[in-house]
Formats: structure tokens, C-alpha cells, sequence
């Protein structure tokens, strides 16, 4: 059984869950509502979900009970150790960069909390030269973590 650091995430919005457990909907203190949703995907021979996160209306204010709210469900999702979430920073609007950076600091803020979450980065070009950062996050304690990575650098590489 994995334990738990002491340290706990405080500031923390309440997360209403689908019935299914495929979608988080939580809303702001400044009155934006995110959707978390995951989506089944297969990466090779591993089942994934690819992780997208959804503001109804483009923040204003930044808001680091969101950061704290989205780690703790994909902490909490991350416990079951044959779970494996992957997203993909968007890259339409050319702010693929920054969003890569922020979703690494909010890894580097979960390592604090949730020790058995590890994370894979990669970086490509789609077929269509869109640039493509992305990153797997898994259980530690998975005994597939090298084919995890493997595969989701081989279905990147296709992308």
C-alpha cells in the first residue's frame, strides 16, 4: 500500500465527478467553470486516457486553486497503479510552450504530495509540422513503466 506524504494540497475547489468518472467539473472562485475529462485511448498494448482540461470562458486572473485542484484528481486517479493519463499541450494558438511549462510546475508541485506519480516528457513534429509537447504520467509502481514509455513515444511518433 502506498502512503501518503504528510504534506496535503490546501485551496483546494470541490470537484463534482461524472457518474462514469470520466469527467471532473469544478467552478472558480472567480466563476469560471473547468471541465477535467478523460478519454479511453490505447497506446500500443497500454490503456491510457489522454487528460483535456476546459475552462467555459478564458481566465482572467491567475488562480492557483485550479493547479492545487487538478493535481489532486489526477493524484487521486494516479493511486490505482495501472492507471495512465497522457495530454497533449495544444498547440493552436502557439502557446504550446507555456502550457508545457506550467503543467511541469504543477508536476514539480505534485511530487511534493503524491511521491508515486512519475512523468515522461516528449517532444515531436506531427506529420503535418505542428509542434507536439506532450506527457505521460504514471504509477511508480507500475511494472510496465518502461513499455509505457516506449509506447507513448512510438504513438507520438505516428501522430
Amino acid at each position: 500500500m502506498l502512503k501518503r506524504r504528510v504534506l496535503i494540497l490546501q485551496n483546494l475547489y470541490e470537484v463534482i465527478p461524472s457518474e462514469d468518472g470520466l469527467a471532473y467539473t469544478f467552478t472558480t472562485r472567480y466563476n469560471i467553470t473547468y471541465q477535467l475529462a478523460l478519454i479511453s485511448y490505447q497506446l500500443g498494448e497500454i490503456n491510457a486516457f489522454s487528460l483535456s482540461l476546459y475552462p467555459d470562458t478564458e481566465p482572467s486572473h491567475v488562480d492557483h486553486w485550479i493547479k492545487n485542484t487538478v493535481i489532486k484528481v489526477i493524484g487521486d486517479i494516479l493511486e490505482k497503479d495501472s492507471n495512465v493519463i497522457f495530454y497533449i499541450c495544444d498547440s493552436e494558438d502557439n502557446r504550446h510552450d507555456k502550457r508545457h511549462l506550467v503543467f511541469e510546475y504543477w508536476y514539480q508541485k505534485s511530487a511534493e504530495v503524491y511521491a508515486y506519480v512519475s512523468k515522461f516528457n516528449y517532444a515531436a513534429v506531427s506529420e503535418n509540422g505542428y509542434p507536439i509537447n506532450a506527457s505521460v504520467l504514471y504509477n511508480n509502481q507500475n511494472p510496465l513503466g518502461d513499455l509505457i514509455i516506449e509506447s507513448f513515444k512510438s504513438e507520438l511518433d505516428n501522430f
